[in-house]
């Protein structure tokens, strides 16, 4: 009996539901097992008895009856070795995989398939490991390696993972397209979507309050100012400048170099010179041939000068007649050094005269309310008038008067000819009335000498005396009286040794010639020569007058620069040597060292006015002609660099320098817009900076640009922003990288979602469309096949792709909740990437090395288990049987059975299992028992009864037919 059954343990290993050793309630696997031991007792009876019926009813009681109680014993011991192994089937490991988390991930994860499920489009399952791995941030590594095994492992466990894991590419695919079916239809032409989404975004731009802002600073600048209407006005009054200043250095050089000319000849050299010893004098007694007057006489009649052509609106006069008219200006230094005492008007007399009225207390005020002058800001008490009152006094004696502001006349072809008349009726009146007086007081008329007549109808033409009697009075008390008479020497000429003074003692210079000439070739010693000969007499004497050294002096600066223009090194180291030379014996005058230190600081103002230098250029004018060299429009770009920038701001007048500012702020603002004349930010502010002396100095104009570049900088701002970058491009691939690019700033949600809030309020279906375009493009990419093959983790690299860092999380979460309907939008993607982002999670294949391994071993053997373990049995038996007999092969035959036996037992036990835990994974409704699971302690009477109910439910899951449909659904 021992040995049947023994014998029939392989057959219960291979098919353990024959025996009742499979699923099922106690009953059933009691009869099944009845069943099957009488079958097996009558056969085993049969071969022994021969066919002997009654030994065949013995052998199938005796085995039905073992086969009835066999599953209540083995229920028995089962419970015994459940009790020392710790549980039923698959209890062990899922305890040990979902030990440590609490019951909010595992309802958590739950929730996640669930969620997942419910998507558009069908949703895509997930393994209970994929989404506890999610919710947990990827902790549940130990049940991932459980599925691993159980997806690798073969049989029905191996069927259910492949299917499983085989539909999700298709599942992921109609979800997602479905989902972005949310964001509205495809665009019909994807490559024009670009030039909407700029069309919107740079309305969207033109809407902030940057944009406006610079639209109000623009205007602020005022009205351009172009190089031709600005060259006018810089030329003009740079040429009056430089002639002003001119006439100063001229001025001041003619009065420091004749008092030079006149300086004590204290320098001698010896020689011997013919003298004149004085002899009997000889009186003579002078007399002259016509009167003398002193300085104090009237001046003559003066001619007169018929003047340019005047404007003439009836009513308004000139300046200058207006100043003599009303007492005319005091006569100082600077008047009567420019001769405005002589300065006659007809009728009203001259212009500046002895007890004139004072300038600042009297003509300053009188001239503005006038209107001859412009008022200042402060009423004219600060400004300096006396510079601006010459110059129109001058142009006036030039014949271009000046009239009150608004009262400037037009030219009028009769008002020379009437003041001629106006002067020769005068002049008539005032010679009735001298002779009319002097005959009343006895003096004939004819008798008068026509110098005195001239000088007194001078000064009543002129306005110094109104009375004839007191004018002819005044111009004959300022005669001078008869001469007195003088003595006249003879002298004797004889020669003698004496000392020849001069007034300067130019024998270094001729000392410098001789050593530079001893050596000197070709025309340098030419050029020593002539300079030699300018230091002589023309009598051969050496020249020792300050007036002539001082010619020397300038021809040898003349040849200097000559020679520096050819580049002539030598010929210039050698007359600088005699130039030196003479130039520190003339400095060792006292008079000429004052009159070169006065040359040299009034020729400074007129440096930036000479030679090639940018005011030069501008003020050049033709000698002859006197036809300006630089033409007006070009005048301006003479005036671009900082240097000449700072010499101009330095010379300008206020008229010249407001032309200046307004030229340059048009241009400033030309420099930095471009041809739709849109203003870069950048080119303001380096054109501002570039330009910050001249701009400083012009407060108004730097205030007014700053705001233009400020506002430019401000939107400057808004063109970096997603919103910008948009504006900036056509292309429909260059918008979507900058609403979502893969590396995005930190906290940039604000930007991204302003930008796609502005594309939507002006263009909804194209930020609709852009956001799609983002998503499908990046989807397609992520899902490609490769080699054929759909990609399994295609769905995790869309999510991580779209997603795949906080900021990329943020940033699209802006973008779809700025979107119309962006809550729910937003919602739905949410929750398809986190399903999505969950499939990354599916456990890897890893090594294969130990399942390759049995794969192997079984295909090497070619049996089943069943065949296995009878193979095992007779090969162990022979070998006992070799070494030991009878004996040793039942020895071999019980230990191979043995190990034929426990083989099969394992494998038929491991493959129950792993189909077992590949259920309980992949359906969603065993989620709630497996979290009951996690909360019992482990070898509860709770614990099995749960294992229990779990395997069944995975058992029956996988009998319930094998049609293609979702786990859970």
């Amino acid at each position: 009996m021992v040995g049947g059954t023994l014998a029939t343990l392989p057959l219960v290993a291979a098919a353990p539901a024959a025996f009742g050793a499979g699923a099922g309630g106690l009953m059933v696997r009691s009869g099944v097992s009845l069943a099957s031991g009488a079958a097996l007792g009558g056969a085993d009876a049969a071969v022994r008895s021969d066919g002997d019926l009654g030994s065949i009813g013995g052998g199938a009681a005796l085995g039905g009856a073992l086969g009835a109680v066999g599953p209540g014993l083995g229920h028995v011991a089962g419970k015994v070795v459940g009790a020392v192994r710790g549980g039923t089937r698959g209890e062990p490991v899922l305890r040990e995989a979902l030990h440590g988390f609490p019951e909010a991930d595992l309802a958590a994860a739950q929730a996640l398939r669930e969620q997942s499920l419910n998507l558009p489009g069908g949703g895509v399952p997930l393994s209970f490991d994929e989404a506890l791995n999610q919710v947990t941030g990827g902790r549940a590594t130990r049940l991932s390696q459980i599925a691993r095994v159980t997806a690798n492992s073969g049989g029905e466990a191996g069927r259910m993972t492949g299917e499983f894991y085989a539909a999700r590419p298709g599942q992921v695919e109609r979800t997602s397209r479905a989902s972005f079916d949310l964001l509205g239809s495809g665009p019909v032409s994807p490559s024009a979507l670009g030039i909407e989404a700029q069309t919107a975004a740079r309305a969207g731009i033109a809407q902030t309050p940057e944009g406006m802002a610079l639209t109000r600073a623009r205007e602020a600048v005022g009205p351009r100012l172009g190089d031709d209407a600005a060259g006018q006005v810089i030329q003009r009054d740079l040429r009056a400048t430089a002639d002003l200043r001119e006439a100063v250095r001229q001025g001041q050089a003619a009065r420091d170099y004749g008092a030079a000319r006149n300086a004590p000849e204290n320098a001698g050299i010896e020689r011997m010179v013919t003298v004149e010893r004085p002899g009997e004098p000889v009186v003579t007694q002078p007399a002259y041939s016509r009167p003398q007057f002193t300085d104090d006489a009237p001046r003559p009649l003066e001619t007169f000068t018929r003047p340019a052509a005047e404007a003439g609106n009836a009513g308004s006069e000139s300046l200058a007649r207006f100043i003599a008219r009303n007492g005319g200006l005091d006569l100082t230094g600077d008047l009567r050094s420019q001769d405005f005492h002589r300065f006659n008007i007809p009728g009203a007399g001259t212009v500046a005269r002895e007890g004139g009225k004072p300038l600042d207390s009297f003509w300053r005020p009188k001239l503005i309310e006038a209107g001859y002058l412009r008022p200042d800001v402060d009423g004219g008490m600060q400004r300096d008038i006396r510079g601006e009152l010459l110059r129109k006094l001058t142009n006036e004696r030039r014949g271009v008067p000046s009239y009150p502001i608004g009262q400037e006349r037009g030219p009028v072809s009769a008002g020379p000819s009437r003041m001629a008349d106006d002067y020769s009726a005068s002049l008539s009146l005032a010679e009735n009335r001298l002779n009319e007086d002097l005959a009343r007081v006895g003096v004939d008329p004819e008798s008068v000498h026509p110098d005195i007549r001239s000088r007194t109808l001078g000064a009543l033409m002129r306005g110094e005396r109104v009375d004839p009697l007191d004018a002819y009075e005044r111009t004959v008390g300022a005669m001078k009286g008869p001469l007195q008479p003088y003595s006249r020497f003879t002298t004797v000429t004889e020669q003698i040794p004496v000392v020849r003074f001069g007034q300067i003692d130019p024998r270094p210079a001729l000392d410098a010639i001789g050593e530079q000439a001893r050596t000197a070739k070709g025309d340098v010693r030419s050029a020593l020569g002539n300079a030699l000969r300018d230091l002589f007499e023309p009598g051969g004497e050496v020249d020792m007058s300050i007036d002539g050294l001082l010619h020397a002096r300038e021809r040898l600066d003349f040849q200097i620069r000559s020679a520096q223009e050819v580049g002539d090194a030598t010929k210039v180291r050698d007359l600088t040597i005699t130039r030196n030379a003479l130039d520190g014996q003339l400095k060792g005058v006292p008079e000429v060292a004052t009159a070169d230190a006065n040359f040299a600081t009034n020729s400074r103002p007129l440096e930036p006015f000479t030679g090639n230098t940018p005011l030069g250029r501008i003020v050049r004018q033709d000698s002859l002609s006197g036809r300006m060299a630089t033409p007006t429009e070009q005048v301006p770009t003479h005036l671009q660099g900082a240097s000449a920038t700072r010499e101009f701001l330095a010379n300008a007048t206020p008229a010249a320098r407001q032309a200046y500012e307004g030229n340059l702020a048009t241009r400033l603002m030309d420099s930095a817009t471009d041809a739709r004349g849109n203003i870069t930010a950048e080119g303001l502010m380096k054109a501002i900076r570039e330009h910050g002396d001249v701009l400083d100095a012009a407060p108004g104009v730097r205030d007014r640009l700053a705001d233009v570049a400020r506002a430019r900088d401000a939107l400057a701002l808004v063109d970096k922003t997603p919103l910008g970058k948009v504006a900036a491009t056509d292309e429909t691939g260059a918008a979507t990288r900058a609403l979502f690019p893969a590396n995005p700033l930190p906290n940039s949600q604000g930007e991204v979602g302003g930008a796609m809030a502005a594309l939507a309020r002006n263009n909804p279906p194209v930020a609709r469309a852009l956001a799609r375009t983002h998503l499908e493009g990046v989807f397609n990419e992520a899902t490609q096949t490769v080699r054929g093959v759909a990609q399994q983790y295609g769905g995790a690299g869309f999510a991580s792709a779209v997603r795949g860092n906080p900021q990329q999380r943020t940033n699209l979460d802006a973008a779809l909740r700025a979107l119309p309907d962006g809550e729910h939008t937003g919602s739905v993607m949410d929750r398809l990437l986190t399903a999505l982002e969950a499939t990354g999670y599916r456990p890897q294949r890893g090594s294969d090395t130990a399942f390759n391994q049995a794969i192997q071993k079984q295909l090497g053997s070619g049996k089943t288990p069943v065949g296995q373990a009878v193979s095992d049995v007779v090969s162990s038996a022979a070998l006992g049987g070799a070494f030991g007999g009878l004996h040793g092969a039942a020895g071999g035959a019980f230990v191979g059975l043995r190990s034929g036996v426990g083989d099969a037992v394992t494998q038929a036990r491991m493959m129950g299992n792993t189909a077992a835990v590949a259920r309980m994974l992949l359906d969603p409704a065993m989620a709630p028992s497996l979290q009951a699971l996690a909360r019992k302690p482990a070898g509860s009477r709770g614990t099995e009864d749960l294992v229990q109910r779990l395997l069944l439910l995975a058992r029956s899951s996988g009998m319930q037919g094998r049609e293609p449909r979702p786990l859970g659904r």
